[in-house]
This record gives structure tokens, C-alpha cells and sequence, in this order.
């Protein structure tokens, strides 16, 4: 990592990019939960917004950006993200009862931040799963 990647990072929170816990807002997964309903049977995406501190990933909003949805997938346009934007990964519905992610969410995921969700029908706390950018299931809890 370069020295301005470093101050970048310093300024998003973000100074160690490991973390060990992912924890997310009550608020946050409600809105989740109720646009995914709302925007069915399209997808829904947006980016998480959070900061990396003391190991712990805390998700503290979303990001929207324009783009594109349908009932066969979603799309944002990234290059207009702001570039201190505390963008750290992304969310995204499936139409369907599978939360588990496809081909284009693995390269997604690689590409564009830490941490990952997808939610599938029923649009419930227990229909949402978690990924990191490597595609590997991993836990959160909700504060």
C-alpha cells in the first residue's frame, strides 16, 4: 500500500483494512429488508457504508448510485462513487429464494470492497448472507 493509500484510508477509518467482526445497524438492515420488498421482483443494490476500527468492521449506511435493475439482475454506475465516500462493500437482492452469489457477484465482490451481502426472498433476517471479497461466507451481527 502506497503512502497516500495509507492516508486515504487513515481519513476513511479504514487504517487496518482486517477486520475480525462485522457488526451492522439495526436501522441499516431494516431499510434492507424493506427496499428489497419494495423493488421485487427487481433487484435492489446499493453500497454499505462503514469504517474499519479496532478490528471491527461496523456498517453504519448505504451508499445509492445510479444504475440500472431488473428481475434478472442490477447494476450501479461506480465510477460516479465520491471518492471519500466510506463505501466498504455492497448489497444486493435476488428475486428468487437463493441468496448464494453468482458468477458476476464473485467478480463483483473482488472487485469492490470488504464485505458483502445478498438478500433473497422471503426479504427476512434469515434470508440475508454475508460474504467477504473472496466469496467466503462469514458472519455479522446486528447492533
Amino acid at each position: 500500500m502506497s503512502k497516500l493509500d495509507n492516508f486515504i484510508s487513515y481519513l476513511l477509518g479504514n487504517d487496518k483494512q482486517k477486520y475480525d467482526t462485522v457488526v451492522i445497524e439495526q436501522d441499516v438492515v431494516d431499510e434492507i429488508m424493506e427496499i428489497s420488498r419494495k423493488s421485487y421482483p427487481d433487484e435492489f443494490v446499493a453500497l454499505l457504508e462503514g469504517k474499519i476500527k479496532n478490528s471491527v468492521l461496523h456498517i453504519e449506511g448505504l451508499i445509492f448510485l445510479p444504475g440500472e435493475t431488473s428481475s434478472e439482475g442490477a447494476v450501479m454506475k461506480i465510477f460516479m462513487l465520491p471518492p471519500m465516500s466510506g463505501s466498504i462493500g455492497s448489497v444486493h437482492s435476488h428475486p428468487g429464494y437463493s441468496n448464494h452469489p453468482s458468477t458476476a457477484d464473485y467478480q463483483f465482490f473482488a472487485k469492490t470492497g470488504l464485505f458483502h451481502m445478498i438478500i433473497s426472498l422471503p426479504y427476512e433476517l434469515d434470508s440475508i448472507a454475508s460474504y467477504n471479497s473472496f466469496g467466503e461466507r462469514i458472519d455479522f451481527n446486528i447492533i
